[in-house]
């Protein structure tokens, strides 16, 4: 359930990082808190959680390689959405 959890949390953030590329008055402080604070992070920690508790089993059940498989593309979901909101971030202009 956290590999489960953890994709959707990524995914989650991904859209409400592209909401804020394409609708610039979406972006403002509580999106950006979300995406950065608790999106992103929580679904890396549950993804190395997934990825930690599976790293010495070597087996070659399909659930234990979809958990692995969905852990890492929450991962790259993550990252996404935080390179995005810090692109954001550096090209915006202070008020």
């Amino acid at each position: 359930m956290l590999a489960f959890f953890s994709v959707w949390i990524g995914m989650v953030s991904l859209v409400a990082a592209l909401v804020m590329v394409i609708h610039r008055p979406a972006f403002h402080d509580i999106p950006v808190t979300f995406v950065l604070w608790f999106g992103s992070p929580g679904a890396m920690c549950l993804a190395g959680l997934v990825l930690w508790a599976y790293r010495k089993d070597e087996s070659e059940d399909p659930g234990i390689v979809g958990q692995r498989l969905q852990a890492k593309v929450a991962i790259g979901l993550a990252v996404s959405a935080a390179a995005l909101v810090y692109t954001l971030i550096i090209g915006a202009e202070q008020i």
